[in-house]
């Protein structure tokens, strides 16, 4: 039993004191209209209305019942035009900026899903390395971004969005499965340039394990993951990224991981808006939207 369209034919048959009016009114046929008469009569095993009289008037049951009916059908308009709102007119505008990895792998899955329930909103992603973002964001150059460090930048508020591994790479045909610290340090490095959220992370935890980049022999930088994991498919070192920009390679066989004893490098991707900014309408629906898609914990208050 549709208990909403049941509902409606009901309210209606009160309403019009007819069966064949309420069925022009709701534009069904009138044995629809009486099919849901008796669905309801037969479910809450009471007679709803009384039909020995010209006019077609709702029992004392009837009378109570017709009370509720129209609240619930009252508060599903209501639901119904908020979404409408929301999904339909709503309409706009929003700029954001991701680093690289939330940029590729992250956020398109994510804002095709926001495209499908917010249509008419249009998007700009730019996508840049996490130190450039989080300037953007500070200069009012994008609405708010998603990168992969936070800074103490005043007037900056950030918010965790979702968890990340950096593991370290190699090439396909590596055997080896585990190397040393000490090992790392006289391997060829690939690393990302300076202004890079992963480099960043990686230069941090090894400079906790007493390493500092100095001490690794960088062969080569490179200005995007994409050429840091071509790089180390060629065969020119071994490099440090995110796990989730590995997977179609480890399928192939052009990537394999390598673990390296007592490292254990996690991360964080980080929400990043302007403190005392205020957000538009439809950017603060992207947002929202972003918190609620990739599980959100608050560490600052603002977001």
């Amino acid at each position: 039993m549709d208990i909403i369209k049941c509902f409606r034919s009901y309210c209606a048959v009160v309403e019009c004191g007819s069966f064949s009016i309420a069925a022009d009114k709701l534009l069904i046929t009138q044995p629809s209209v009486s099919t849901h008469i008796h669905e309801l009569e037969k479910y809450y095993n009471t007679v709803l209305l009384d039909r020995g009289r010209e006019k077609v008037l709702p029992t004392d049951t009837g009378k109570l019942l017709y009370s509720y009916a129209k609240e619930v059908l009252h508060r599903i308009k209501k639901i119904e035009n908020a979404m409408n709102d929301a999904r339909n007119l709503l309409s706009g505008n929003v700029e954001i900026g991701a680093s690289t990895v939330p940029g590729t792998y992250i956020l398109p899955e994510v804002l095709k899903r926001f495209k499908e329930q917010y249509p008419k909103i249009n998007i700009s992603l730019k996508i840049r390395d996490t130190s450039i973002i989080i300037k953007e964001v500070f200069e009012k150059k994008v609405d708010f971004g998603v990168v992969g460090e936070r800074t103490r930048k005043q007037g900056l508020v950030f918010c965790r969005l979702t968890d990340d591994t950096v593991c370290l790479i190699a090439p396909g045909s590596e055997r080896r499965e585990k190397i040393t610290i000490e090992e790392l340090k006289k391997m060829p490095l690939i690393f990302r340039e300076s202004s890079s959220g992963t480099r960043m992370t990686v230069a941090e935890t090894l400079k906790k394990k007493g390493i500092r980049v100095k001490d690794l022999n960088i062969v080569m930088e490179l200005g995007s993951t994409e050429a840091v994991k071509q790089g180390v498919i060629e065969g020119l070192g071994i490099s440090f990224v995110s796990e989730r920009t590995i997977r179609n390679e480890e399928k192939q066989g052009l990537l394999r991981r390598i673990d390296v004893e007592r490292l254990n490098i996690k991360r964080n991707f980080w929400l990043v808006k302007r403190a005392n900014g205020n957000l538009t309408r439809v950017a603060k629906t992207l947002l929202n939207f972003l918190k609620k898609e990739c599980c959100i914990r608050d560490v600052n208050s603002g977001l």
